[in-house]
């Protein structure tokens, strides 16, 4: 069996040997295997991550946020009684992620699968739209397992490195404390992994909707550009 045509091959086809990868998807769609490795590798990273949060650095985030709603310098058991409601919230966002991953994939496949059939005019399929998304996405993978040996090997973790992520792979990792929230969530858009999967989502809905490079590119980047412009604006207004 060629690597491509199974559903840990092409795990690795998608990244290694793309064009074959996404004509053997085109012909018999699959998708099992791409989500579970996607939510588990993600899940155990945010777990680890989580645990590893400076306590410090989290309740001077938590305290200069209050400040500035406030508008006044928070006594010590308000800071106290927001740390453990933030800790409750954030414990409860990680085990709820994957039920959020599946509906943004989900979703995702079926925002590329309208374009696709209705505005390219193509015969796609939403199981093969889902297929070639979750195989478009394996370059997070690639990033979650670059990530876990670094987790394992830093007793702490900062909040805002956390958040811009670990392996420094966007430009909001070099941009000065200084930038905006907006800015920053800009910055963080332009990342290796994205631009990569931005290729594979080009190249897969190109082979799999049959349609030109053009019209692939087009739609790709229109929703992508939608998703940064939505990233930015909540950026701005919950900075």
């Amino acid at each position: 069996m060629a690597l491509e045509d199974s559903g840990f091959g092409r795990l690795i086809g998608a990244l290694v040997s793309p064009g074959r990868t996404f004509r053997s998807i085109a012909e018999r769609p699959t998708w099992a295997v791409a989500l579970v490795a996607l939510l588990v590798v993600g899940t155990i990273t945010g777990v680890l991550a989580n645990k590893r949060i400076d306590p410090n650095d989290m309740r001077q985030t938590v305290e200069k946020r209050m400040e500035k709603q406030l508008g006044q310098r928070p006594t010590p058991d308000q800071v106290d009684s927001q740390m453990n409601i933030a800790k409750k919230v954030t414990a409860v966002f990680i085990w709820l992620a994957p039920v959020a991953s599946v509906m943004f994939y989900l979703l995702l496949a079926l925002l590329f699968w309208l374009a696709f059939r209705f505005v390219a005019g193509s015969e796609l399929g939403y199981k093969t739209s889902f297929s070639v998304l979750l195989h478009a996405f394996m370059p997070w993978l690639v990033a979650g397992l670059l990530t876990l040996p670094v987790i394992l090997s830093r007793e702490h973790i900062g909040v805002q490195e956390a958040q811009q992520g670990l392996l420094a792979s966007n430009l909001a990792a070099f941009a000065p404390e200084s930038a905006g929230s907006a800015l920053k969530s800009l910055l963080g858009s332009l990342d290796f992994f994205s631009l990569w999967t931005l290729v594979l989502l080009i190249l897969g809905y190109r082979t799999a909707a049959k349609s030109s490079t053009g019209s692939a590119v087009a739609v790709i980047l229109v929703v992508w550009l939608l998703y940064v412009g939505i990233k930015v604006g909540l950026g701005a207004l919950f900075g």
